[in-house]
C-alpha cells in the first residue's frame, strides 16, 4: 500500500521517449525480461537463463486494423533476473525404493532403516546424500537436514504427520539442494508451536525451514499450520512442481529469498497479517522474484497477496483476497529505489513529452509536445478527450520510480480482492495476456492500478473498479486500447460493470466484490475512434476512442486522475 500526502504538489514530469533498441515481432505484444543473463548452471541440470535484454512490443493491430503503436512499450532495466527454467529434478516424482533410507515416525520414538540418518531423542537427522522415505506421525518432533554443501537430499513424504513444539518441524541446515516429494494419495501434515528455541545462528522460523534450495513436488497433499510465524521459507530458491498446499500461518505462508518459482499444484493459502507469496533480496538486486507458470493459487486472507522485487506471471489461476496490495513489486528495501536510471518508454509519435500538473486542484493537463494528443476539452458526458497521458493531471512528490520493480503478466486468470493497491509496482507494469479482474480497493489513498514507472498494455483483459482519488490508467505506451473513468458518484458492490459497442455488443463485464467509483478496462476488442457505453447502475457514459489511453469522467477525489503518467514518482513507499 502507498501511503499518500493528503495534498498533491505541483509536478513536471519530463520523459525521454527512446525509440532505438525495438526489434519486430509479429505478435505485437510486450516481453519484458530482466535486462541481465543468468549465466550459472543449474545444480541438478541444463543452463538456465533469461537472455534477453529488452522489451518489444511492435504494431499491434486493432480489429479495425489500425496501429496503436508502432514501437516499443517497456524496457525494464531491471536488474533482477527471472529463470524460468524447471530442471529434471524438480520435476522427477520417482525413486528407487529398494536403495532408499526408510523411516518410521512412531508416536515419540523414530526407527531408522538404511544409511545417512539417525534418530535421537525425537530427532531424526539425515547427514548424507541420498532418498529417505519417511512415513508415519511424530507427537513432538522434528526432520533435520545436516549434510555436505553438495549433497542433494531427497524426502519422500508418505503419509508424514509431524508436530514440533518449539522449533520447525523440518529444518533444514545444510545441502546443496533438497527435493520434498509428496507420495501419490498421502496426506503430510505439519505443525509448530506458537514459541520457537534457537539452537544455532540460524534465525529458524517457518514450519519448514530451509538454508539451501528447497523444491516440493508430487501428487500428494501437504497441510501446514504456522502458528510461530511462516510456512515454508527458504533462503535460496523455493520451487514447487506439483502438489496440493493448505497453509494457515500468523506471518508469511511462502517465502523464497532468492525466488518462489512454481510450475503447478494447487495451493489454498490464509496469512491474516503476511503475504500469501513473497520473495525479495535484500543483499542481491538480481534476485527476489516470483514467477509462476501454471497452477491453481487461492490466496483467501492475506495483508499482501503475492510480492516481489519481480512478479512474473505467464499462466495459472490465481484468486488472491488481501488486507492491503493484491500484486505487489517492491524492493526489499524501497529507500535504494534509483532515481538516476530511467525506465525506456518509447512511442512512434513523440522524441520527448512534457507533462505539467498546475496545481492540487486543476483538473486539466498541458501536453506540450505529444502530436498523438488533442485538446483537453470535455464533451457533453464530461468526457475528456485525447488525454493520452491517462489522466487530468495526479501526482505529487513522494516515492521515486523503482527501476528494478517490475510486474510481467504474459497470461493466466487473475482476481484480486483488495482493500489496498489492487496491481501496484514501485517500479512499471507490462500486460500481455491473460484475464485480469481487480475489486477495489474503496478508500481514496489506493488505487486499483498503481504504479511509479509506467503502465503499457499490448494484449489480454482487464477490468479495474476501485477508488477514484488516485485512480491510474495505463500509459501512452500501450500497444492496445484502454479506457479510464471516474464516475460521478460510487456504485454498491456487486453491481455490474458492462462495456458495450456501437451495435450493443458486451465488450468487457464484471460484477466487482467492492463498491467502486473508477474503472480501467482494456481488452483487444477495443478499436480506435470508436464509441461504447458504460454502464454501471444507473450511471452510463458513452466514450470515444481517441486515443491509445483514453480517460475521463469525473475528477479524482485527491486531485483529478493520476493515471498514464510515465516516469514520474508518485506518493507512497509500496510496502
Amino acid at each position: 500500500m502507498k501511503k499518500r500526502l493528503k495534498g498533491l504538489l505541483p509536478v513536471t514530469l519530463i520523459i525521454a521517449m527512446i525509440l532505438t533498441g525495438c526489434t519486430a515481432k509479429t505478435s505485437g505484444t510486450a516481453t519484458p525480461t530482466s535486462g541481465a543473463t543468468n549465466s550459472s548452471t543449474s545444480a541438478n541440470s541444463s543452463t538456465s537463463a533469461n537472455s534477453s535484454t529488452s522489451t518489444d512490443a511492435s504494431a499491434s493491430t486493432q480489429t479495425d486494423g489500425s496501429s496503436a503503436s508502432t514501437a516499443t512499450a517497456i524496457t525494464t532495466t531491471s536488474t533482477v533476473v527471472v529463470d524460468k527454467e524447471f530442471t529434471a529434478n524438480d520435476l522427477e516424482v520417482g525413486y528407487e525404493d529398494s536403495t532408499a533410507t526408510h523411516i518410521t515416525l512412531d508416536s515419540s520414538s523414530i526407527n531408522v532403516s538404511g544409511d545417512g540418518a539417525k534418530a535421537s531423542g525425537g530427532v531424526l537427522t539425515i547427514s548424507s546424500e541420498g532418498t529417505y522415505v519417511i512415513a508415519g506421525t511424530l507427537s513432538d518432533g522434528q526432520i533435520i537436514v545436516d549434510a555436505g554443501d553438495n549433497a542433494k537430499v531427497k524426502l519422500i513424504f508418505n503419509g508424514v504427520n509431524i508436530t514440533c513444539s518449539n522449533s520447525a518441524p523440518v529444518y533444514i541446515k545444510s545441502a546443496n539442494k533438497v527435493f520434498i516429494t509428496l507420495n501419490e494419495n498421502t496426506v503430510n501434515t505439519l505443525t509448530d508451536g506458537s514459541n520457537y528455541t534457537q539452537t544455532d545462528d540460524n534465525n529458524v522460523d517457518a514450519v519448514i525451514f530451509s538454508k539451501a534450495d528447497l523444491t516440493i513436488n508430487g501428487e500428494g497433499t501437504l497441510n501446514i499450520t504456522a502458528n510461530y510465524k511462516h510456512g515454508i521459507v527458504s533462503k535460496d530458491d523455493l520451487v514447487f512442481t506439483g502438489g496440493t498446499y493448505n497453509i494457515t500461518a500468523v506471518k508469511d505462508d511462502i517465502s523464497g529469498k532468492n525466488s518462489v518459482k512454481i510450475k503447478d499444484g494447487t495451493f489454498t493459502l490464509t496469512s491474516a497479517n503476511g503475504k500469501g507469496i513473497t520473495s525479495k533480496n535484500a543483499d542481491d538486486t538480481t534476485k527476489g522474484y516470483v514467477y509462476i507458470s501454471s497452477g491453481t493459487i487461492t490466496i483467501t486472507n492475506s495483508y499482501e497477496g503475492i510480492e516481489g522485487t519481480f512478479i512474473e506471471v505467464d499462466g495459472g489461476t490465481i484468486d488472491i483476497t488481501s488486507q492491503d496490495d493484491g500484486l505487489n513489486a517492491a524492493s526489499a528495501s524501497t529507500t535504494t529505489a534509483s532515481s538516476t536510471s530511467s525506465t525506456d518508454l518509447s512511442s512512434a509519435d513523440v522524441s520527448a513529452v512534457q507533462v505539467t500538473a498546475t496545481n492540487a486542484t486543476t483538473d486539466t493537463t498541458t501536453d506540450t509536445t505529444s502530436s498523438a494528443a488533442t485538446n483537453g476539452n470535455a464533451d457533453q458526458n464530461g468526457f475528456a478527450k485525447g488525454m493520452d497521458r491517462g489522466g487530468f493531471g495526479g501526482g505529487g512528490g513522494g516515492m521515486e520510480n523503482d527501476t528494478n520493480c517490475f510486474i510481467n503478466i504474459t497470461g493466466g486468470s487473475i482476481k484480486i480482492n483488495a482493500s489496498g493497491d489492487g496491481i501496484d509496482s514501485n517500479g512499471s507494469i507490462v500486460i500481455s495476456g491473460g484475464d485480469i479482474y481487480v475489486s477495489g480497493p474503496t478508500e481514496n489513498n489506493n488505487g486499483g492500478l498503481d504504479y511509479n514507472g509506467a503502465a503499457a498494455i499490448t494484449g489480454g483483459t482487464i477490468v479495474v473498479a476501485g477508488s477514484s482519488g488516485m485512480a491510474q490508467g495505463f500509459s501512452d505506451t500501450s500497444t492496445q486500447y484502454s479506457i479510464l473513468y471516474n464516475l460521478t458518484n460510487s456504485v454498491a458492490a456487486g453491481t455490474e460493470v458492462t462495456l458495450k459497442d456501437a451495435d450493443g455488443n458486451v465488450v468487457a463485464s464484471f460484477t466487482p466484490e467492492k463498491q467502486y467509483q473508477s474503472v480501467v478496462i482494456s481488452n483487444p476488442d477495443l478499436k480506435n475512434g470508436a464509441t461504447y457505453t458504460l454502464t454501471c447502475g444507473d450511471q452510463t457514459a458513452d466514450i470515444t476512442l481517441s486515443s491509445v489511453a483514453t480517460s475521463g469522467g469525473a475528477q479524482g477525489g485527491m486531485g483529478g486522475f493520476g493515471g498514464g503518467h510515465q516516469g514520474g514518482s508518485r506518493p507512497g513507499n509500496g510496502n
